[in-house]
């Protein structure tokens, strides 16, 4: 009985290791939070300033949404300029672009991705951007 008992969890055991094998593991989270990194998901053309540092992420599987905050030593009206251009540069059509001096928000898009970055002051030399893509 003890030996019957052991061959059955010596098997469960090795069938296990081999569905985790073959890709039966866990499936990716639906919704995943990070920091300090790009997101995997965020297309390689998104423009970045040189030396941003990237805050929180997010990456939303279930609306195939992505989101990275960032904060660039840049003026307010110099990361607005360098999304501005920098956007139509890596092919995005700019479809919106309006604010004021507290907010400003680029709207852009790709075929199926759309695009906002919205960028904030965030004191002396320093400016905030949070960039989220959509694909529908």
């Amino acid at each position: 009985m003890r030996r019957r008992f052991l061959l059955i969890v010596a098997v469960v055991a090795t069938l296990g290791l081999v569905a985790t094998a073959c890709g039966g593991g866990e499936p990716a989270e639906p919704v995943e939070f990070g920091e300090g990194e790009v997101p995997e998901s965020m297309p390689d053309s998104v423009p970045l300033p040189g030396g941003a540092v990237i805050g929180s992420t997010l990456i939303d599987r279930l609306n195939n949404r992505t989101e990275m905050a960032l904060q660039a030593r840049m003026e307010f009206e110099a990361l607005v300029q360098f999304y501005s251009v920098e956007l139509v540069g890596s092919g995005f059509l700019v479809q919106d672009s309006s604010g004021s001096a507290s907010s400003w928000t680029i709207r852009f898009a790709d075929g199926d991705l759309q695009g906002t970055v919205v960028i904030s002051p965030a004191g002396l030399g320093v400016a905030r951007a949070v960039v989220t893509v959509n694909r529908s």
